[in-house]
């Protein structure tokens, strides 16, 4: 059988969020997709589209934390879910690597944490603490004037910080703004259901964007094509990986250097 939390647990977790947002020098701020901007500092990231039902993203590490000569993390996201679900997916995977330092794979239903390890439990937790901190949480309950856990005031937070409805639904009921019962409710509406409220509400939907990022790869490789260490072709291939063309990023067959011809070096060494 797999227990949930202790609270002493719960509390070592709030702690650890908090520290590393004070790290970070985020404390008393809104995380939202800044946090991809964090995960690059501690991990090499790719940014792919694995499909709706695979997995939200994994984590490869390699050598152990008192290893000197660590490597960064390897961190993949996938880009065929929600922009929400792709920010908790990254808070989680920093729980791993910061905590942990083992490989970890995250499931569809990452949310449901009913039969998961409690590993699993603990990062999300500090995804929550760390995307929706509890001061700044009723910071924006009371500039909102929100007095009820309503679906429409569940999708407003969960739209200002950039979060799964599940999470922020989740969140309320963890720093006692809502009761079990009204958690249960809330969690009761299916997906479709949620998506017609958010039409309904006007709210943004934070769909999948299916973008490529091979970490700094893009960059690398046209820096070196500039630098006539690679040829066009090789930069056509190198940004392919990465979902791109030269014309993408303003590159044409003869934007780089032209390499002279073996007439014109002849004719420049007879010189």
């Amino acid at each position: 059988m797999h227990k949930e939390l202790s609270d002493f647990e719960v509390e070592e977790v709030k702690k650890r969020a908090r520290e590393k947002l004070g790290v970070c020098r985020k404390v008393n701020d809104i995380i939202g997709v800044q946090i991809f901007s964090i995960l690059g500092l501690y991990a090499r990231v790719i940014y792919y589209p694995l499909g709706k039902d695979a997995p939200w993203g994994f984590t490869r590490i390699s050598g152990s934390q008192n290893d000197s000569a660590l490597k960064k993390p390897f961190v993949a996201i996938n880009t065929s879910i929600s922009i929400d679900c792709q920010v908790f997916a990254a808070a989680h995977e920093l729980y791993h690597i910061w905590f942990e330092q083992k490989p970890d794979i995250l499931p569809s239903d990452l949310l449901e944490e009913n039969g998961k390890e409690i590993n699993e439990k603990r990062a999300n937790r500090f995804a929550a603490e760390f995307l929706v901190d509890e001061m700044v949480l009723r910071q924006e309950l009371e500039i909102y004037k929100i007095g009820e856990g309503t679906i429409k005031s569940v999708l407003q937070l969960a739209d200002l910080f950039t979060v799964p409805y599940q999470a922020m639904a989740k969140r309320l009921r963890e720093i006692g703004f809502i009761g079990d019962e009204e958690l249960k409710k809330l969690l009761s509406e299916s997906k479709d259901s949620i998506m017609r409220y958010k039409k309904r509400y006007a709210f943004s939907s934070p769909e999948a964007d299916e973008h490529i990022a091979m970490d700094n790869l893009a960059e690398l490789a046209v820096n070196a094509f500039e630098a006539d260490l690679i040829t066009y072709e090789k930069l056509e291939y190198l940004l392919w990986l990465c979902g791109l063309k030269p014309g993408d990023i303003g590159i044409t067959k003869m934007s780089g250097r032209v390499f002279p011809s073996d007439e014109e070096l002849d004719s420049v060494m007879e010189e």
